[in-house]
């Protein structure tokens, strides 16, 4: 099985960078969803926020491993997806490392507050929203640790690690267009 990942990515690097984009969005989400139905853990919303460019990374992953299918000839353009799809793991990233920041207080978020304290800066109608819904948790809430390391580091580490893959597989796509 390994063997044939690897023939892949070497064979064709733009696929196997659209697949793991694809299986790996389907893993962290389907976990994030466990977690929030089955496991008690709530989502504060820095953690629903980190949730969006995986959702947007796996749709552009599925419609562009969809375009053989659909339109053959424009399949040499599945290589330039993963510019985007690398983009929003560093999106995610960057999340992750600013939802670890104020998991430990280092910095205030508008869902703690400048201070670390609550508060910050929400309108009446963002207060309102938030005491009409239920299990609201606050950002600075660890909920969940694996030897210290939280689901926000996680998620940082995770999205790095796979901007970095897909920027090799970008390079190794785009001189393999070029020869």
């Amino acid at each position: 099985m390994i063997s044939k990942l690897c023939a892949l990515a070497l064979d064709k690097p733009a696929t196997c960078g659209q697949m793991l984009i694809l299986g790996a969005a389907i893993l962290s989400l389907g976990g994030a969803w466990y977690l929030q139905m089955f496991g008690g853990l709530f989502p504060c919303p820095l953690c629903l926020e980190q949730r969006i460019p995986w959702y947007i990374a796996s749709g552009i992953a599925a419609a562009t491993l969809a375009i053989p299918i659909l339109a053959p000839h424009a399949a040499g353009w599945r290589m330039w997806a993963l510019l985007p799809n690398m983009g929003l793991m560093l999106w995610s990233a960057y999340l992750g490392a600013y939802h670890v920041g104020v998991e430990h207080q280092w910095w205030g978020s508008a869902c703690t507050g400048p201070d670390g304290e609550g508060g910050g800066t929400a309108t009446i109608e963002e207060l309102m929203a938030g005491i009409a819904t239920d299990n609201a948790v606050p950002c600075d809430a660890i909920q969940w640790e694996f030897f210290g390391i939280t689901l926000a580091a996680m998620n940082m580490v995770i999205s790095l690690g796979l901007a970095l893959i897909l920027g090799s597989l970008f390079m190794k796509a785009l001189r393999a267009s070029q020869a």
